[in-house]
């Protein structure tokens, strides 16, 4: 059977992942991403110019996504702790798993930093506006004292994702990582609790 004479982002971005993480960015070429996703080097190129644009929107997409995760954790119910850490995760987790789980993690973060810095500058943003607005919600509620704290909904915010991004390092290991922010949250909602009257 031939290959398919239309190449789709839902096909070459799995395969491209794939070969990003098994190889290299350095190491895989646009005819290894073409022959992963099953489709000829000309559909690749009608879609994509470059494996620096595949590169970037695959990286788009897994930010859609880890904020999209993270912003349906802190809307399900459960204790704030429970879904800050849920939220953490979704936002966090997969990066540590590229960054830290692949043998090529340290260029693959490189690579990130250079064709899409932007991008995480834009979704840190975005999540430390979502960590604000549950720290809002949490203090209307009752269930924390952001002024009894001595912080704001944005700090409280900034606080807890410049810590989370603390965690991460040479080494960590996903289980160690997942230990490491339920640690922390749990210590970070507690220290927000109303006092006792």
């Amino acid at each position: 059977m031939g290959r398919p004479i239309t190449a789709t982002r839902e096909r070459i971005l799995p395969a491209a992942y794939a070969r990003f993480a098994g190889y290299g960015f350095r190491r895989t070429s646009m005819e290894d991403i073409a022959a992963a996703a099953g489709v000829s080097r000309a559909a690749l190129y009608l879609q994509f110019r470059n494996k620096e644009a595949i590169f970037r929107a695959l990286s788009q997409q897994l930010h859609e996504q880890a904020l999209a995760g993270a912003t349906a954790a802190v809307q399900a119910d459960g204790r704030l702790a429970e879904r800050l850490r849920a939220a953490v995760e979704a936002r966090s987790l997969r990066f540590v798993e590229i960054a830290y789980g692949s043998p090529h993690g340290a260029e693959l973060l490189d690579e990130s930093n250079r064709l899409c810095g932007d991008l995480a500058a834009d979704t840190q943003r975005q999540f430390v506006a979502l960590l604000a607005r549950v720290f809002r919600r949490a203090a209307a509620a009752g269930e924390i004292d952001l002024a009894g704290g001595g912080v704001s909904a944005n700090e409280a915010a900034e606080l807890l994702a410049g810590a989370v991004a603390g965690l991460k390092g040479p080494g960590v290991s996903v289980d160690a990582y997942r230990r490491r922010v339920a640690r922390l949250i749990t210590l970070f909602v507690a220290g927000l609790q109303p006092a006792a009257m």
